[in-house]
């Protein structure tokens, strides 16, 4: 392959993308679409406020909820799950659902501000699941508050990867 670096590159580049983005189905769109873009810089003070924390991911799930509309899906295939760890086990990741038919959307805030405000507590991103109509699939993947160290993106890469869990945590509700 000629290096992206030359024109023929670029060009070869751009084919190929055009090619990928031909056999995705729409949900794959929308999910691509979602996480373009640089991932989030290190360099904000950790750990984020509880109202930043929420306020990111209200606006995360938002967000990703409108492009499915706008690629007329359905937006309630899209679950979501702050994901946090705790100072006695900074390895192993804990999530506040914040789909929960249960409870309100204020309950919800409530308990994830009682959590996230504990001192022993570092928010780190979210997980989202997406139901794809199309493949008849769930796909599982993260989205980050800010930039991570290696040793918590490897926890939230954990968090995303443990299929079972991530499926029984965001279990669909259509």
């Amino acid at each position: 392959m000629t290096p992206y670096t030359t024109q023929a590159g670029k060009k070869n580049l751009q084919a190929g993308i055009k090619k990928m983005e031909k056999s995705m189905s729409p949900a794959a769109q929308v999910r691509r679409n979602f996480r373009l873009g640089r991932p989030p810089k290190a360099g904000e003070s950790l750990p984020l406020h509880r109202t930043v924390v929420w306020q990111r991911a209200a606006d995360a799930v938002n967000k990703f909820r409108s492009e499915m509309i706008a690629a007329k899906l359905n937006p309630h295939h899209v679950d979501a799950a702050i994901v946090y760890i705790e100072a006695a086990n900074p390895e192993l990741p804990h999530f506040i659902l914040l789909d929960d038919e249960s409870r309100s959307l204020d309950e919800i805030r409530a308990a994830a501000f009682d959590i996230l405000g504990r001192d022993d507590v570092l928010a780190l991103g979210m997980l989202f699941k997406q139901h794809d109509e199309q493949t008849k699939q769930d796909v599982t993947f993260p989205y980050l508050f800010t930039g991570l160290s290696v040793n918590g993106i490897a926890v939230l890469r954990k968090a995303a990867t443990n299929q079972y869990e991530g499926a029984r945590l965001l279990g669909m509700k259509h």
